[in-house]
């Protein structure tokens, strides 16, 4: 039996861009085992792509096993929740409404695969909370009893934010509001402020969140600014207003510009401001969640995952803190899989990260040309990678991955900003292997979940900040890769990175997204090829081997 999860609803605005349903993509699990993940922008070549029911009968005619049983598993949206294709080959519909104490509804499944004859399968809606939720099961197998479970999203499918408890096969839900953590949210993905400072469209909403928080690390939050914030209802109200909202910056700080300017302090300490106030709520909410339950562990998902400052307060109140590679939208689909199947058994095979398996590359490269690039890269040379299944999830961990060393600030800025052009506020992290971050980030850092995904920060040890020199952020932390031994799908980037430190002294890596500006992530190895090409990179390595461009 394979359970198809997917996340496809159609989205209500209309347009050519995603609005208020992005990334969708669909999961096939046989036996708590991940098939494959099928991101739809790596599939399509756009960006957050929300089309799923234009393709859906195409995926599953290529990928779904012919004659094996199948159920479905659609995850919903606060925009409906009803899936359809765009054929009307495929429809499943809930029989009832999705409650998000339920966590699922049974679903009635229309299913013609060839057009014309119509094949049975089982489904269900899963609500898009417990979704987000569930995408970390592949990762960690069960959900400890007595933890804690938080998702916080712009939008679900009737709350911004949930909480949940578990008892090690059955969750109970605590509380789930739209109000509670909105505005906080807001601020970071729909704020006419921010987007007068950052210069963006309400177009780049879901670029915005990861934009500020880089911004933010450069200026320093005050109370007065915060009150002003706030008083003002964070100038949410403001939309198409940007000269009213630079006549109240210039009366809040007695100053005269004429146009908003990302080098200003003045700007950089609103965005300081609201990245803190951003902390400080959804700290908050999850500590007064956890007084409740008296949880030692925290699984967090949803797309406030992604704000790395947050998840570094949040590790000083949890022993441990989880959260999912996939853990915006773009992990629903394999959450409403992973849950239907955790249903049938209470535990999941743990899984690394790299599950867009297709189109895979399949021969692995050799010892000789590892030790080419560990050369290259140790010369100031700038590599792309694409090998294997690539990551699920908005993160490059090293099998779709530009790759630099760490130690030198120009060339980390001729990476991001001129290579990739990306903007100059923006952070870059860094990727070692565990005997390096042992040695400059700590044990503490080399055990925590969170730097196998890039979703934690933490401060250089004394002494040791010249090797990651050009990733270190304003604060003196870095938000690092710890690569593992035992990483068994990531042998590649473990003996270059433990290559480069015992033979050329070099202890990280700048590890950044292999995609150009606007483009998702790479996959297939044409693509790699020609965005190789374009950037202008020094070596690729393919397919199992190592070249010119």
């Amino acid at each position: 039996m394979i359970t198809v999860g997917l996340y496809g609803i159609a989205d209500p605005a209309p347009g050519p861009r995603p609005n208020f349903t992005h990334d969708h993509g669909i999961a096939l699990v046989r036996d708590g085992r991940v098939i494959t993940v099928v991101q739809l922008e790596r599939y399509t070549g756009l960006k957050y792509d929300n089309r799923l029911p234009d393709y859906i009968c195409e995926l599953l005619s290529r990928y779904l096993p012919a004659g094996e049983p199948v159920r479905f598993a659609s995850v919903n949206s606060f925009a409906g929740s009803t899936f359809a294709s765009r054929d009307g080959n495929l429809r499943i519909e809930p029989e009832e409404h999705v409650e998000v104490s339920d966590a699922l509804a049974p679903a009635q499944v229309r299913w013609r695969p060839d057009g014309v004859s119509r094949r049975h399968a089982d489904g269900w809606v899963v609500c898009h909370e417990l979704a987000h939720l569930a995408s970390l099961l592949p990762f960690v197998g069960r959900f400890e009893p007595g933890s804690l479970l938080a998702h916080i999203d712009g939008g679900a499918s009737e709350s911004a934010c949930s909480f949940w408890t578990t008892d090690g096969e059955r969750l109970r839900l605590l509380e789930s509001s739209w109000p509670r953590l909105k505005t906080p949210v807001n601020n970071f993905n729909a704020s006419p402020l921010v987007r007068a400072i950052l210069g963006l469209s309400p177009a780049d909403h879901l670029a915005m969140p990861g934009k500020l928080m880089g911004y933010a690390g450069h200026g320093a939050p005050d109370g007065a600014t915060t009150r002003w914030l706030a008083d003002h209802g964070w100038f949410s109200e403001y939309e198409g207003r940007e000269a009213a909202i630079l006549d109240a910056v210039n009366h809040h700080f007695g100053t005269r510009y004429g146009h908003f300017d990302l080098r200003l302090r003045e700007f950089k300490t609103i965005a300081a401001c609201i990245q803190a106030s951003f902390e400080e709520e959804v700290t908050s909410a999850i500590a007064e969640a956890q007084r409740r339950t008296g949880a030692h562990t925290l699984y967090l998902a949803g797309g406030a995952a992604l704000n790395i400052p947050t998840n570094a307060r949040l590790e000083r109140l949890f022993e441990q803190v989880h959260v999912p590679p996939c853990t915006n939208d773009s992990g629903l689909a394999l959450g409403a899989a992973a849950w239907v199947e955790y249903l049938d058994r209470h535990e999941l095979p743990i899984h690394g990260p790299f599950l867009n398996t297709f189109d895979v590359p399949t021969e692995p490269p050799t010892s000789a040309d590892v030790a080419r690039a560990a050369r290259l890269l140790a010369d100031g040379k700038i590599i792309g990678v694409c090998t294997g299944a690539a990551e699920i999830g908005p993160r490059a961990l090293g099998h779709r991955s530009l790759l630099a060393r760490a130690d030198s600030a120009p060339l980390r800025r001729r990476l991001s900003e001129v290579i990739k052009r990306r903007e100059w506020y923006r952070p870059v992290a860094p990727v070692l292997c565990e005997e390096s971050a042992r040695e400059l980030l700590g044990e503490d850092v080399v055990r925590s979940p969170l730097s196998r995904y890039m979703l934690g920060a933490y401060p250089v040890r004394p002494g040791s900040k010249a090797p990651l020199s050009g990733v270190l952020h304003e604060d003196g932390t870095v938000r690092p890769q710890v690569v593992r031994a035992d990483d068994e799908d990531n042998h590649l980037l473990h003996d270059l990175l433990s290559m480069l430190l015992h033979d050329h002294g070099v202890a990280a890596l700048v590890n950044t997204s292999f995609n150009g500006a606007g483009r998702p992530i790479v996959h297939r190895r044409d693509e790699a090829a020609a965005t190789a090409r374009a950037m202008k990179l020094d070596a690729l390595m393919v397919d199992g081997s190592l070249h010119r461009p």
